[in-house]
C-alpha cells in the first residue's frame, strides 16, 4: 500500500523564459508555474500550490530556480522529476527533486538570490535570446566604480516599478561586472531579495555609466533620491538569469 503521508517536495528548475509570460500562473497565458502545476495535476491528481523562491518576469530565464509543493502522492521525488521531464516542454527542466522538511519554504527560507545579466556589443544570432545587444563598447572601470555605491542595505525605491508595494529596503551583498566571450559583459547581483524589475533597472543605469552618459557618483545620488525617474532605462528581460538561490 502506498504511503499517503504529506510530503514536502523541493524542485530545482531551469527554464528558457523566452516563450513564457513569467513564472506566476495566470489565466489564458503560458507561464512556468502553470505548466509545472498542470503536469503535477496529471501525475498526482491534484494541481498543487507551488511556492517559489523568486517570481521571474516575462522573458526572464532561470538556471537555478527553487520551488516546493506539498504532496500526498506515493511517488518518490526521483520519479516525480523523471515524469515531469518527460511531460514538460523542452524549455523547462527539473534539475533535481527531493523531499525536504515540512516547514521548508522556498521563498521565506532563502538567504539570498543571485541574478546575472548578460550583454553583447555586437549583433548575434546565437545569443540574441539571452543577451542584450548594446551597440557601443563600455567603460567597465566606471561601471565597477558605480556598482560599489549599491553595496549595502539601502532603500532601492529609485530602482523599481512605481506599483511595487513591498518594503524597498534591500541588503545587496554583491555587484560585479566581468568580461565574457565573445566580447560581452556579465553583471551579477546578490541580495537577500529583489524588488520588481530592480535588477533590470540597475543594469540599465550601469550601462548608462559604461556609455559615459552618467558619472559613477551619480548612481549614489540616484539611490539616495528614491526617485525612479532619475535611474537609467529598464534593461530588456531576455538578458536576465536567476542563477541560484542560497539557503
Amino acid at each position: 500500500m502506498k504511503n499517503l503521508d504529506t510530503k514536502n517536495i523541493r524542485l530545482d528548475i531551469e527554464y528558457d523564459g523566452t516563450d513564457f509570460s513569467g513564472w506566476q500562473r495566470q489565466p489564458g497565458v503560458r507561464t512556468v508555474e502553470g505548466e509545472i502545476a498542470a503536469v503535477l495535476g496529471r501525475l498526482t491528481g491534484v494541481a498543487p500550490e507551488i511556492i517559489v523562491a523568486g517570481r521571474t518576469d516575462s522573458g526572464v530565464h532561470a538556471l537555478g530556480q527553487v520551488a516546493n509543493f506539498s504532496s500526498v502522492s506515493g511517488m518518490e521525488p526521483r520519479d516525480i522529476r523523471n515524469a515531469l521531464n518527460s511531460l514538460l516542454a523542452p524549455d523547462v527542466r527539473i534539475i533535481e527533486a527531493g523531499e525536504v522538511d515540512l516547514d521548508f519554504n522556498a521563498r521565506y527560507d532563502a538567504l539570498s538570490r543571485v541574478y546575472r545579466y548578460e550583454i553583447t556589443p555586437r549583433p548575434t544570432s546565437v545569443w540574441r535570446r539571452f543577451r542584450w545587444y548594446v551597440k557601443r563598447s563600455m567603460d567597465t572601470g566606471a561601471m565597477r566604480e558605480a556598482a560599489e555605491h549599491l553595496i549595502g542595505e539601502h532603500d532601492f525605491s529609485a530602482f523599481t516599478c512605481k506599483d511595487e508595494t513591498r518594503s524597498p529596503w534591500i541588503s545587496l551583498t554583491g555587484a560585479t561586472i566581468e568580461e565574457i566571450d565573445p566580447a560581452g559583459l556579465a553583471i551579477t547581483f546578490e541580495a537577500n531579495r529583489f524588488l520588481r524589475k530592480m535588477v533590470r533597472m540597475l543594469v540599465g543605469t550601469l550601462v548608462e555609466v559604461g556609455r559615459l552618459k552618467m558619472q559613477p557618483e551619480e548612481v549614489h545620488d540616484i539611490l539616495k533620491s528614491f526617485d525612479r525617474t532619475r535611474s537609467g532605462p529598464c534593461a530588456p528581460p531576455h538578458g536576465l538569469f536567476l542563477m541560484r538561490v542560497e539557503y
